[in-house]
């Protein structure tokens, strides 16, 4: 029932340089045929011309396509720029919209707006919020995107939740239950030993 993910960096595909179109094809077969299910495609200039074609291999490969909107704030980043470039995205055949806020530097009540948006338009479209929490916005932001609609939010396991990392999950599920919205239990059990897993990887790596 788990359904796994992958990264397109649209015309790097998986690589950090551009590849050739047969490449970026090649990719998504191989993937898929490795038990990858949704891919997400991001271009940082939040080009058409480089995010479409993935979703089209994407498809082509039997993979649920997720085209992401590039989040940062300026004069030109309006709401009605990126709820422009979701409807081109879902136009096109994404089946899912991520909201990647690399940098974590969207504002709250912008990026609810924008969740919103883009459910007017097709409102079984599935959007998936992608943040970190570097400088202080994100768990606002994740109860502003909850309230315009969103469908999954992407946190983390301490040790590796705040700073640089995702929201973590605990205070995340305790926030949208207090806020009213229905969300699924923790296996605290399965998370502490994913919890002890992590930090004896980490202490091993850092000495």
């Amino acid at each position: 029932g788990i359904q796994t993910h992958m990264l397109d960096r649209a015309l790097n595909a998986l690589r950090m340089s551009p590849c050739p179109k047969d490449l970026r094809k090649l990719f998504y077969k191989v993937k898929k045929a490795q038990g990858t299910d949704i891919t997400r495609i991001f271009c940082g200039l939040n080009d058409p011309r480089n995010v479409i074609p993935s979703i089209q291999y994407a498809k082509e490969a039997g993979m649920i396509a997720q085209a992401s909107l590039c989040i940062t704030h300026s004069p030109i980043h309006t709401v009605e720029y990126y709820i422009n470039l979701a409807k081109t995205f879902i136009d096109a055949g994404a089946d899912e919209i991520c909201l990647k806020d690399m940098a974590g530097i969207g504002r709250p009540e912008t990026l609810g707006k924008i969740c919103k948006g883009i459910k007017d338009y097709k409102h079984d479209i599935t959007v998936q919020y992608h943040s970190h929490a570097g400088p202080g916005f994100n768990m606002a932001s994740i109860l502003e995107v909850a309230r315009g609609g969103c469908d999954y939010i992407d946190t983390a396991v301490a040790p590796l939740s705040w700073g640089t990392g995702h929201a973590d999950i605990i205070a995340v599920q305790e926030m949208l239950k207090d806020a009213g919205f229905k969300v699924k239990d923790i296996n605290m059990e399965a998370y502490m030993e994913v919890r002890t897993q992590i930090q004896e990887m980490m202490d091993d790596f850092l000495g």
